[in-house]
């Protein structure tokens, strides 16, 4: 093996993309709050709902069909073009269903256009940190461990079998590049954008009667996903390339997604007694 330790520039990007998992969705919230003094229950719901149907219900979904080695499973997975429909279709659908739910439902009383954007933010907030967080918090611990025990008593823990793909997640860690590391952090900045955007177009759909607006969601989250399917499959040779198609996506996403918004009515202010207190 040729990684001794972990070298302190990698454990520097590590934490620094940890903080930025978590800096990101909290100034978000913190900002939109400041701005447009919403309440922040839809903030929550947001990461639950993001929690139930892609963490838990998304992930069901995935074993049914291709955890459980069946030929469903072999058809999609020897065809990266069909697996990535898949991925990018069981995403949207789940994700951009649990948004359309939560606004019929727990939201209804919600009638203002900025609830939409404090539910993305927690929809993607959650996201965010599980993707990227998560992962830094683990790759983080693994260094730490390899580093402190050494080489060779890290690798003594685990059977033959597993050695190799501990060493080659190792030697992963080891090359990191500062380059790898900012992708990363516009990943997660553009995927959280575009979850509050699909929020309000989710939002609109429901609010403003549009529902053909819902299966418009679906396919609009179910093209990143499907581009994000490509890569994992060798199909987009670049991370760069496919960043890149996602910043444009999500930019030009914007511009219509902003004529939306603002084309749905705003939160009415609070009435208030002379005293100026709020009359419930």
């Amino acid at each position: 093996m040729e990684a001794v330790s972990i070298s302190a520039t990698v454990l520097v990007m590590l934490s620094a993309e940890l903080l930025f998992s978590l800096a990101l969705p909290i100034g978000a919230i913190v900002y939109w709050k400041k701005k447009e003094n919403v309440s922040l229950v839809p903030f929550g719901i947001g990461a639950a709902a993001f929690f139930v149907f892609a963490m838990v219900l998304e992930q069901i979904v995935h074993f049914l069909v291709l955890g459980l080695n069946t030929s469903v499973s072999d058809f999609l997975l020897s065809r990266p073009w069909l697996y990535a429909i898949y991925g990018g279709f069981v995403a949207g659908l789940l994700e951009e269903t649990a948004r359309f739910l939560v606004f019929r439902t727990m939201m209804r009383k919600n009638i203002g256009r900025e609830n939409a954007v404090t539910y993305g933010l927690g929809h993607g907030g959650l996201e965010c940190f599980l993707i990227l967080g998560m992962t830094m918090i683990s790759n983080l611990l693994i260094s730490v461990m390899f580093n402190s025990m050494g080489a060779e008593a890290f690798i003594a823990q685990y059977t033959p079998d597993q050695a190799d793909a501990v060493i080659q997640s190792i030697e992963a860690i080891n090359t990191v590049d500062p380059g790898a590391s900012i992708m990363a952090c516009v990943e997660r900045a553009s995927a959280m954008a575009l979850q509050v955007e699909l929020s309000v177009l989710v939002f609109a759909a429901v609010r403003l009667d549009k529902y053909w607006l819902y299966p418009v969601s679906i396919l609009l989250h179910m093209g990143v996903d499907f581009f994000a399917g490509l890569y994992q499959t060798g199909m987009l040779p670049s991370l760069y390339l496919f960043e890149g198609l996602l910043v444009v996506y999500v930019i030009a996403l914007f511009f219509v997604v902003r004529r939306v918004y603002r084309a749905l009515p705003a939160e009415a202010p609070p009435a208030l007694d002379r005293f100026g207190r709020v009359i419930r």
